[in-house]
């Protein structure tokens, strides 16, 4: 029987609208390999399953969720699920413009074992808009420590070797915190596998929605909602990785950026501060002050390996 190389695994909560261009340009995708595809619906309240079975019935794993577990709950099952080589992650309202994209992504991880993921620049469509923008982040070589001195999501996940199902003692955090943000939880668990290489090309399309009535998750979250999901994440997150890396910089960039968004409003202000735990919030004013005193300038050793890594 042949080896299925690759498991798609395919987010999706009330996408009718955007789930045929999704599935379509995943079909286009030109492959020398066996895949998967698997489709969690997330007990969507539109048309999607149907628009799925009518459509792709017979080409695709549709696991049709009967109750809404979240995001990252939906996605951790999906990829317990996959029986692929690589697996690959993406959300039902984004699209893939490059035809060889997982192709070329499955041969770059065949060549080169050393890195754990492949990934691609991708174009930012702004739905309000309707513009198109490049992410204007950097390419070839992204590790772990790259992340922390950024802090900013630099691509999407790509293709990623399948180590989700074998290594449950070590990702079990995956589901858990955010019902429905996984960046910190997926980019920290990720990265500590090995490093990633970004492609030049820009091979996807990520649909950027917030509009009043859409039930996306920014269209539906507020600065201090967003940030309490980060939050939550990176607390949890802190006992796991804390003795290996210095999370203390990213999670004072984290603070800073969304008490700055919600510094106009004193009643923001002040219900931002009432979420940190105390001795998060005296670190909070003690790195303003350094700030304000420094020219703005985040201290030089954040910058370094030396600094954010503790065990190698």
């Amino acid at each position: 029987m042949e080896e299925i190389m690759l498991s798609f695994c395919l987010v999706t909560y009330n996408h009718e609208k955007y789930i045929l261009e999704c599935l379509e340009s995943i079909f286009k995708q030109k492959v020398n390999f066996k895949m998967e595809i698997l489709v969690g619906n997330d007990c969507s309240q539109d048309a999607t399953a149907q628009l799925i079975k009518d459509n792709y019935g017979d080409r695709v794993n549709l696991i049709d969720r009967k109750e809404n577990l979240g995001l990252c709950k939906n996605l951790y099952d999906l990829f317990l699920r996959a029986k692929g080589r690589y697996v690959y992650m993406f959300s039902g309202d984004d699209y893939i413009k490059d035809e060889y994209m997982l192709q070329k992504q499955v041969d770059f991880l065949e060549e080169h074992p050393e890195y754990f993921s492949a990934s691609a620049r991708n174009l930012n469509y702004n739905q309000a808009k309707d513009s198109f923008s490049e992410s204007g982040i950097d390419f070839g070589d992204y590790t772990i420590v790259d992340f922390f001195m950024d802090g900013k999501i630099p691509c999407i996940y790509g293709t990623m070797r399948n180590v989700f199902a074998k290594d449950q003692a070590n990702n079990y955090f995956l589901p858990l915190g955010a019902k429905n943000n996984e960046e910190v939880k997926m980019w920290l668990y990720t990265m500590d596998q090995g490093k990633k290489y970004i492609f030049e090309d820009y091979m996807t399309v990520y649909r950027f929605v917030n509009q009043k009535g859409a039930s996306n998750y920014f269209s539906n979250m507020t600065y201090l909602k967003l940030f309490t999901d980060y939050y939550q994440d990176i607390l949890m997150l802190e006992p796991v990785y804390g003795k290996k890396y210095n999370l203390k910089p990213y999670k004072l960039i984290t603070m800073n950026k969304y008490c700055n968004l919600m510094s106009d409003n004193i009643k923001s202000f002040f219900t931002f501060m009432r979420t940190l735990k105390l001795g998060d919030a005296i670190s909070l004013i003690a790195y303003k002050l350094y700030l304000k005193t420094h020219h703005y300038q985040v201290p030089a050793k954040w910058y370094t390996e030396e600094y954010i890594v503790k065990q190698h």
